[in-house]
């Protein structure tokens, strides 16, 4: 088609976007484009007859619409309006309309509306597919920069630490298996948060009649998500080797609930083993105990680890808004902070009048209260 990639060009869209972000050039605009079709008119004025009126004012609504967007061209079609009444329907200089003059009137009227409407509504819809795609591209190559850190770390201290080349290959393959399990569940929900509860599922799914997973109906946003795969990873990896995942009698607790602090409300996750050998702390702290330590400490405001005889006992407490998702409960799951600038004043997802919020809410604090 011929003008399918007329607004292809980032910068015409620059441009234009930055021609609407300042009122007095598109007034001025609009102002010598009916100067500058009211002279043509004039010079004109001879060779068309009076039922032509507004032939020149059309281009000026069309310009001032796709350049200023709704309102700057319903102000062009009101002046271009008035200023083709005035001087170029009869009786001329005068309000009052010859009979029979109302009809170019308010043809012109009604096309110019249509005319806006639809110009300006097309490039208000192309200006906003590229505000998102340039904000999708934005979160994209900040979300890859992560990865890419988490992955790189990953890798080097596996290496550093690992007693040979078939450990570390093996140590690196699982966690980055449970990386990628978790990046899969927030692709799948348009990057709005990855559920505690299915993180926990999917790590522990060969040993489903071996642990409970209770209070966990949370969801979380990317970098926690992130956290707690690589943290719940390292818990069930331990287990397997060394604590109650290792017997077919072991037992592993998984709670979570809220707590009320002065600060403000508290989610705390505890994963506890029993039935399993004897456990003590580690002489040596590889890898693995940083992420359940160091790496827990970023995010958590306390983290607890008591090595027991009869199992290990883990918890950590992080604040409930740096951890919960911004989920969006429509239909698009786009992001919600394009949608805000887009429509402001909508209501914020994920706060605690959203329902996919409250729900949760309730969820976690049924749990707690059962327990």
């Amino acid at each position: 088609m011929l003008f399918a990639h007329a607004f292809d060009r980032p910068n015409l869209l620059a441009w234009i976007r930055r021609h609407r972000n300042s009122p007095l050039r598109v007034y001025g605009l609009a102002l010598g484009l009916i100067t500058a079709a009211t002279l043509l008119r004039l010079g004109l004025h001879h060779q068309l007859s009076t039922a032509s009126p507004f032939t020149a004012y059309g281009v000026p609504v069309l310009c001032v619409s796709l350049l200023g967007g709704f309102w700057p061209g319903i102000v062009t079609l009101a002046a271009s309006l008035v200023t083709g009444s005035i001087l170029f329907l009869p009786p001329a200089f005068s309000f009052a309309l010859a009979e029979g003059a109302t009809w170019p009137l308010l043809m012109f009227g009604t096309f110019g509306m249509i005319h806006v409407v639809l110009v300006s509504g097309m490039m208000a819809s192309i200006l906003h597919h590229d505000e998102h795609q340039r904000f999708l591209f934005g979160e994209l190559r900040h979300r890859s920069r992560n990865l890419f850190a988490v992955v790189q770390g990953m890798a080097s201290r596996t290496l550093m630490e690992s007693a040979s080349v078939g450990a570390a290959r093996q140590a690196l393959e699982t966690r980055l298996r449970s990386l990628a399990r978790t990046h899969g569940m927030l692709a799948d929900s348009g990057w709005t948060g990855a559920p505690l509860d299915q993180i926990v599922s999917e790590e522990l799914m060969s040993f489903a009649n071996q642990f409970d997973c209770a209070g966990c109906d949370l969801i979380l946003d990317t970098p926690a998500a992130q956290s707690f795969a690589l943290i719940i990873h390292e818990l069930a990896t331990n287990a397997v080797k060394h604590g109650a995942l290792s017997q077919p009698a072991g037992r592993v607790a998984i709670k979570g609930s809220i707590l009320q602090d002065e600060k403000g409300e508290l989610f705390r996750f505890v994963w506890t083993e029993s039935g399993g050998p004897a456990v003590s702390a580690p002489r040596r702290k590889g890898f693995g105990s940083s992420i359940l330590d160091t790496m827990a400490n970023r995010f958590a405001c306390r983290v607890e680890a008591a090595f027991r005889p009869e199992g290990l006992v883990y918890g950590l407490q992080v604040p409930l808004h740096s951890v919960l998702a911004r989920v969006q409960s429509s239909h698009g799951r786009k992001f919600w902070k394009t949608i805000e600038r887009f429509w402001p004043g909508s209501q914020p997802i994920g706060s605690a009048t959203d329902p996919a919020f409250a729900t949760t809410q309730r969820r976690l604090d049924i749990s707690a209260q059962k327990r």
